[in-house]
């Protein structure tokens, strides 16, 4: 099988050369396509909805692997705005012809300007611009490294400590193969000494990633103190373990779930994926269960439904120490709260049972399901 990739800035044209040259027998990954047939979003970046972005991205590996193996599928196209070390990984092995789209900053901001199906212009501006800052008119070669950093340090000086920020998704692409952002992380982590005061702002992400910064963090010789101030979810609440303290704000949430993947193939590939998404479940329990004391399946039980934590609520679990701002001469404050969307369908499920009349039990429990 061979492969193009069609590489540029954005509104450079790499859809519109892929669908004009493709065959009848070739497949095209564009992430952008996939995105709008699935959430009906022309955005690229407006990830609104965060599991849609994950399953297209788990895809482009999948369609590779599938495509590897079907013997009817002649050219595989994967259109990528830079062919960074992830992406070259994926296609390791494979006969990969490198197609750069040598669009002008002037000619993509022309064809944004006059395209009507993207009403976001200034959004896809910032795209543009970010792309020529990075790589470049030429595009080039070198330097393929993973740019998008979802962390950033500050020291601080008068203290002799630093703190790290975690912000949106831990890593838009995952570290799975990649040898390059790991270790430029770990570069930064020990570049530095003292304690470390870890905010975190995250709806989660690659698990991988999130593994390999926990262990990081877990092996660093000085203090990490772990202040959620909004959201440390899925891959994030893992990251979070790691703190020698973990701190939440009064306002903030955590989540823990079952891990997801994006699996194309027959009943044995399925049941591979199944077997690593077990696996991949025990290490997160691992995770929890040192933080915690809990029992395991206390912690299976709690990512089954997947459950979402107040501050209070984590804290009285374990898998947080105390909450940020916190006076203790202050009038007792409502119970902890633990919101779980399977406990709550089911509970109205079980309403809905005992109705005599109106649509019947089963029918509302399909439509439930499908709105899930």
């Amino acid at each position: 099988m061979k492969v193009k990739l069609v590489y540029g800035p954005p509104c450079s044209g790499k859809s519109t050369y892929a669908r004009s040259n493709a065959g009848v027998d070739d497949v095209i990954y564009d992430y952008d396509a996939l995105r709008s047939a699935v959430t009906t979003e022309t955005r690229h970046t407006a990830r609104k909805d965060f599991a849609a972005h994950r399953v297209i991205t788990g895809l482009r590996k999948s369609m590779v692997s599938w495509s590897k193996d079907n013997p009817d599928i002649e050219v595989f196209w994967m259109l990528a705005r830079y062919p960074n070390d992830y992406i070259m990984g994926i296609l390791e092995g494979l006969d990969v012809e490198e197609i750069l789209m040598e669009t002008s900053k002037e000619e993509c901001l022309e064809r944004l300007k006059a395209d009507e199906s993207r009403p976001d212009k200034e959004e896809w501006e910032k795209l543009i611009e970010e792309w020529f800052d990075e790589h470049g008119k030429e595009g080039g070669n070198e330097n393929r490294i993973m740019k998008r950093k979802f962390w950033n340090w500050t020291k601080n000086e008068t203290e002799g400590s630093r703190t790290l920020f975690l912000n949106g998704e831990i890593s838009d692409e995952t570290w799975w193969g990649d040898e390059v952002t790991p270790k430029i992380f770990k570069d930064e982590l020990n570049s530095g000494e003292g304690d470390i005061t870890l905010w975190i702002n995250s709806p989660g992400g690659d698990v991988f990633a999130a593994a390999q910064i926990y262990n990081m963090l877990m092996e660093y010789k000085g203090n990490v103190v772990v202040k959620i101030d909004s959201l440390a979810a899925s891959a994030a609440s893992v990251i979070a373990m790691a703190g020698t303290e973990v701190l939440m704000s009064p306002a903030s949430l955590m989540m823990v779930h079952n891990p997801l993947t994006v699996a194309i193939g027959d009943t044995e590939e399925m049941q591979k994926a199944i077997s690593m998404l077990n696996e991949v479940k025990e290490s997160i329990i691992n995770a929890y269960e040192l933080k915690t004391g809990l029992r395991r399946s206390k912690i299976s039980q709690l990512m089954d439904a997947e459950t979402w934590l107040n501050a209070k609520k984590a804290v009285e679990l374990g898998f947080a120490d105390g909450i940020l701002y916190e006076k203790t001469d202050e009038k007792p404050e409502p119970e902890a709260m633990l919101f779980s969307r399977r406990a709550v369908t089911n509970s109205l499920l079980s309403k809905f049972k005992v109705q005599p009349k109106g649509t019947p039990y089963s029918e509302l429990e399909k439509r439930l399901n499908l709105l899930k």
